[in-house]
């Protein structure tokens, strides 16, 4: 009898052992997956959303050397659902004399059909050599730019020129030319805070970014920091500034046939040394708040 006291008081002395040890490891990964939830979830998006979020979209198309009036009798223009008087004349000009034109799509459905025609058709084997930076000297393919307001971010636009290069850009009745080594076409941008909450004053600063990599210290918000480039030449005449709001889309394209710095700028050799277009599409994805940007 004495014995079997005992391995009943035994017993019931281990179950709320094995029930607590249960629990707590149950508990522990519950909380472990809330958390993982948290942070994969919610601590990025709402990073993100204190950030101006811009889609970048490099399209090749094949040169055609075919005049821009001429070929509109044909087919429609691609720039027939563009909006190029959102730009400031006076900027609107000065790329035109350089073989640039830009402006914000106003029929998306229409332009990407007549975008369709104008792209470069690529195999599979085409489309890795591109990716992979191998067969051409454009830009390439699509990402996403998360801004910080006021932060100023870089595009290259193609790859560098190897030894000297020579730039002419033409301003009024000016043409101001410039011998560089190792030159890269590049397109600055910022933005910060536009007229409306809706909308960003979004700048775009052409550059060309030449010699050799300097260091240099720069102040920030919080303390010294190293800040490596090249020099560059920036080319004022050519920034652009716009108000935008979320949706919108900027194309930037050169003029046909090429002309001025757009025949070192917006174009170059691809796949089978076949001479390429660079059409750059940017869209305005995202636009905090006032809250979200404080938060």
């Amino acid at each position: 009898m004495d014995r079997l006291c005992y391995v009943l008081l035994s017993t019931l002395m281990l179950l709320p052992a094995f029930g607590c040890r249960t629990w707590s490891k149950e508990g522990a990964e519950l909380l472990s997956h809330q958390n993982d939830q948290v942070t994969g979830t919610t601590a990025p998006r709402s990073f993100h959303r204190k950030r101006v979020i811009l889609d970048i979209e490099f399209v090749n198309s094949l040169a055609d050397d075919t005049p821009e009036s001429e070929d509109s009798a044909i087919a429609p223009s691609l720039w027939q659902w563009v909006d190029e008087t959102r730009v400031d004349p006076s900027v609107r000009q000065n790329m035109l004399q350089n073989g640039i034109r830009v402006g914000l799509v106003n029929n998306e459905e229409e332009f990407r059909n007549q975008l369709d025609e104008h792209a470069e058709e690529r195999d599979l084997v085409e489309t890795f050599l591109a990716e992979a930076s191998i067969a051409s000297d454009l830009a390439h393919g699509s990402q996403s730019m998360p801004m910080r307001l006021g932060r100023r971010y870089e595009l290259p636009l193609r790859q560098p020129f190897e030894g000297s290069h020579v730039a002419m850009i033409r301003k009024g009745d000016e043409l101001i030319g410039k011998t560089m080594q190792n030159a890269q076409y590049v397109l600055a941008l910022t933005s910060s805070r536009g007229n409306t909450p809706e909308q960003i004053e979004l700048k775009l600063y052409p550059e060309i970014q030449h010699g050799d990599t300097v260091r240099k210290w720069v102040s920030s918000d919080t303390a010294l920091r190293i800040d490596s480039r090249r020099e560059a030449w920036q080319l004022e005449c050519l920034n652009l500034q716009l108000d935008v709001q979320e949706g919108d889309l900027i194309v930037l394209a050169p003029t046909q046939p090429l002309r001025g710095l757009a025949k070192h700028m917006l174009a170059g050799t691809g796949q089978d040394n076949e001479q390429q277009n660079l059409i750059l599409l940017i869209r305005v994805t995202q636009i905090p708040t006032l809250i979200e940007e404080i938060q």
